[in-house]
């Protein structure tokens, strides 16, 4: 019987990773002492982004007018883009106002100051999209246990650093209840069975239904690992290019793959 690893069947198995003291506020919640806090902003609009720059460009061409010389034109550009930025993340959003990490689990603070605390052992799963391709925005998907749909978080300052906070105290508990499931159900598989893992290798599923199967035992693989986009790459022998899969919690599966090639190799 095989398993597959998605985010409502298999949860993570014993506690999270150590805590990381950089950033701790001193503060103290229901999950403990406060480690870190990600405060949401909100994106100016398209016009308004342009009407604000333009206002820069007048600026800038009065004062090297004023001046008489063109020399501080550079400067003024790149303070009036600063500006920008930094002004867009300090305006207020309505929603989600913070998330705070603990010691314990997270804390989602919504816009009217109520808050949903979510333990470590009560998250299943986790997932970050860099955005830029066709147009889509930065944003993370977090599974809580038992729900049928995962918590969004987007315009978030440093939304990649909490997710790869996330990833760092998550990933003992994941990496640990995907060896319990090969061990007590035989095979683990990913991306509704596209990768198939057993004690003994790898069975590759393409999405085309006319490409062959494709079998590798341990030897024949040559790494596992996880890529800054959440997808999980495995490297054999017999083929050129990589085998990418997009899987949640990529580090725990590259990692849980690295432990079976290494034994097997053993």
């Amino acid at each position: 019987m095989a398993v597959t690893w998605s985010p409502t069947c298999v949860r993570s198995a014993g506690s999270a990773g150590a805590a990381r003291p950089a950033g701790a506020t001193g503060a103290t919640g229901p999950l403990g002492p406060v480690v870190r806090v990600y405060r949401r902003y909100r994106p100016l609009s398209w016009p308004a982004r342009v009407w604000l720059h333009s206002c820069g460009v007048v600026v800038s061409v009065a004062v090297c007018v004023a001046l008489r010389g063109w020399w501080p034109s550079p400067v003024l550009a790149a303070a009036a883009v600063v500006a920008v930025s930094g002004f867009e993340r300090l305006r207020p959003t309505p929603g989600l106002r913070s998330v705070r990490v603990h010691e314990g689990g997270l804390v989602l603070v919504s816009a009217d100051g109520g808050e949903k605390a979510l333990p470590w052992r009560a998250v299943e799963a986790t997932e970050y999209s860099p955005g830029g391709a066709r147009r889509e925005h930065e944003h993370g998907r977090i599974w809580p246990a038992g729900a049928d749909e995962p918590l969004v978080l987007a315009q978030l300052r440093g939304l990649g650093a909490l997710f790869e906070d996330l990833e760092e105290r998550l990933s003992p508990g994941f990496r640990a209840a995907l060896h319990e499931t090969l061990r007590t159900e035989g095979s683990v598989r990913f991306v509704r069975g596209r990768l198939t893992v057993t004690a003994g290798g790898l069975v590759h599923r393409p999405p085309h239904p006319l490409a062959a199967t494709e079998a590798h035992r341990w030897a024949e693989v040559c790494s596992a690992r996880a890529s800054g986009l959440g997808e999980l790459e495995i490297r054999t022998h017999s083929a050129g290019l990589p085998l990418v899969f997009p899987v949640p919690n990529a580090r725990a599966a590259a990692d849980f793959l690295e432990d079976l090639r290494t034994a097997a190799a053993g």
